[in-house]
């Protein structure tokens, strides 16, 4: 008689609870990179916002409030705002990302300045960055920091996941409806 040789039954939960486990492994850490892979894409957009923005007050002597002040071409044409819309001058949004000039909160004052870039949609919504170029804050000026939203757009995820699990940023601290962390 022929010996025919297959898997057990056993043999083959064995096999499906290893997979199983390696994909909860697995899953998780590839949804960290690529939310870490489109927020390095809209990065793009900031620095170049950014760059526009030191640019105009060279020639100017203080921050543009509206895009269209600025040498900049930006595709994103939308208006959806990510920080409250009392205190941006100017929004531009391409339906997943929103990209905001804020001056003062639309006033003269020039000495708290900077740039917004904020998620609009999907698991990390509420969550963003900022690049102050003049602040009266204790936050670096010149240098990103990420940012969960705590009113407004608000950020439903728990605190940290974010901006210290995916940008493995220190939480400094809390304003303005807004937890704040600095960035390696």
């Amino acid at each position: 008689m022929k010996n025919k040789q297959a898997f057990t039954l056993i043999e083959l939960l064995v096999v499906v609870l290893i997979i199983g486990i390696l994909a909860a492994v697995a899953l998780p850490q590839y949804q960290k990179a690529v939310e870490k892979s489109k927020a390095t894409q809209a990065f793009v957009a900031l620095r170049s916002l950014v760059q526009a923005q030191e640019a105009y007050k060279m020639a100017s002597g203080s921050y543009a409030t509206r895009f269209d002040e600025l040498d900049l071409e930006l595709p994103w044409t939308g208006t959806a705002t990510w920080a409250g819309s009392s205190v941006v001058d100017d929004t531009r949004s391409n339906g997943e990302w929103s990209l905001q000039i804020w001056n003062g909160g639309g006033s003269s004052q020039t000495n708290n300045s900077g740039v917004y870039l904020g998620r609009l949609t999907g698991k990390y919504k509420g969550a963003g960055f900022g690049y102050f170029l003049q602040n009266t804050y204790d936050f670096p000026n010149q240098q990103i920091i990420c940012m969960e939203r705590s009113a407004g757009l608000v950020f439903e995820q728990t605190a940290g996941t974010y901006c210290h699990e995916i940008f493995k940023g220190t939480l400094r601290g809390t304003d303005s409806g807004a937890r704040f962390y600095t960035l390696p």
